[in-house]
């Protein structure tokens, strides 16, 4: 019954990914508000019980491939890794975002995902 509950961690930490960050080829970059939103969504999964791996793992699969550059989802990843262990709160996130010190990856005008 646990690996059910990471499992469905896991998945809505994707859809709020998906929600947060739809994907649009003209779209120029990730904002501050949806990274804090993936950043303290991380937080409140990991103190529900989900693991790291689960997390990171929903980031490969194919509609996430589909959706984000391999930038994006590399950023992503360290974003989700770096909340999770507690690294940066989704207030340091926030305060390094708005002052410009958080590197969020840019997308290529028609670099489609």
């Amino acid at each position: 019954m646990l690996s059910i509950k990471l499992s469905d961690n896991a998945m809505r930490l994707s859809a709020v990914i998906i929600l947060l960050l739809p994907c649009v080829v003209a779209r120029a970059e990730i904002t501050c508000e949806q990274l804090v939103a993936i950043s303290q969504q991380t937080v409140n999964l990991r103190n529900q019980g989900a693991s790291l791996p689960a997390l990171l793992a929903d980031t490969e699969d194919a509609q996430m491939k589909r959706r984000f550059t391999p930038s994006e989802l590399e950023f992503i990843r360290l974003l989700i890794s770096e909340s999770f262990v507690g690294a940066y709160s989704p207030h340091d996130v926030h305060e390094a975002c708005e002052a410009g010190t958080l590197a969020i990856p840019v997308r290529k005008t028609g670099e489609g995902k």
